[in-house]
């Protein structure tokens, strides 16, 4: 490593560890949209319950939204670390022939293991990986639901021998994992079934049979009604909202695509945003 990377790498683990001892760290990996950091900025201060740091991992190619994210995240007083985009022509990680290295979902796994392979791993607490489109809408503990567990996230599957962790929403108790360092976020093939991003997790559960693992579709909590404002707004957001999803008893709310990697019309982006901060605007108040 040159001498100056290692430098800037080494200033952000020591300002990772001041910022993360005994606190949940949450990675968010931001491409394209800094308007969503505000977003899970506010949304995690107002409801998750556990003393928590956001750390945002710029990944953009655009010069411009580059500098429009790391301008957001000084004005949160949030640490955003620069991908270095030499990665994802390396390959940064195994590749098949004839896979396009800056296909979304390579991109995605990318940026994810490059994430723990210089910061996560030596994080000794709950570490959550999330989709740059993911947000908490109600109130939460992430270490309450982790107790007892090693990890927790939602299944996915190519048929009944290739089960793996979807890459969007992950919780990880980076204290009792065990080989942890050797969890494996690619896409790619297994079991002879192309997996989309996460799909290398698979031998993961495989090697650690004790592993501790949650599924977020098994569990089914009581459903609160917070207020009657809240109520009416998340109906409203629901009914007019297009393609977006819900997690762990609707406390997380996924608005799906924020990249644009289905190449949707601006009108649509426009329109979702808008009524994406319509909601957050009640909720958050």
């Amino acid at each position: 490593m040159h001498i100056k990377n290692f430098l800037i790498v080494f200033t952000l683990s020591l300002a990772l560890q001041t910022y993360t001892n005994a606190k949940v760290l949450l990675f968010t990996y931001s491409y394209n949209r800094p308007d969503f950091i505000e977003i899970q900025y506010k949304t995690f201060k107002k409801f998750l319950k556990d003393d928590h740091k956001l750390v945002v991992f710029n990944d953009a190619r655009d010069p411009h939204l580059y500098q429009q994210i790391k301008a957001t995240c000084k004005r949160l007083g949030i640490p955003c670390i620069k991908i270095p985009q030499e990665i994802h022509d390396k390959p940064y990680l195994e590749r098949l022939p004839g896979e396009y290295y800056h296909a979304p979902s390579i991109r995605n796994c990318n940026v994810v293991m490059y994430s723990l392979n210089n910061y996560g791993f030596k994080h000794d607490d709950i570490l959550v990986l999330l989709d740059s489109d993911m947000f908490l809408i109600k109130e939460f503990s992430i270490r309450e639901y982790m107790k007892g567990l090693d990890i927790a996230a939602l299944p996915q599957s190519k048929g009944p021998d290739t089960q793996y962790l979807w890459i969007g929403l992950v919780f990880m108790n980076m204290k009792t994992m065990p080989n942890k360092t050797t969890i494996n976020f690619n896409c790619g093939r297994v079991n002879n079934a192309c997996v989309d991003a996460g799909g290398h997790t698979h031998d993961y559960i495989v090697n650690n049979p004790n592993l501790r693992l949650q599924y977020f579709d098994t569990v089914v909590g009581q459903h609160m009604v917070i207020s009657q404002e809240y109520e009416d707004a998340l109906s409203k957001f629901i009914q007019n909202a297009n393609n977006v999803e819900f997690m762990l008893d609707r406390r997380f709310l996924h608005y799906r695509g924020g990249t644009n990697w289905d190449g949707k019309s601006p009108d649509y982006h426009a329109y979702k945003t808008k009524i994406l901060h319509d909601f957050i605007d009640t909720i958050v108040r």
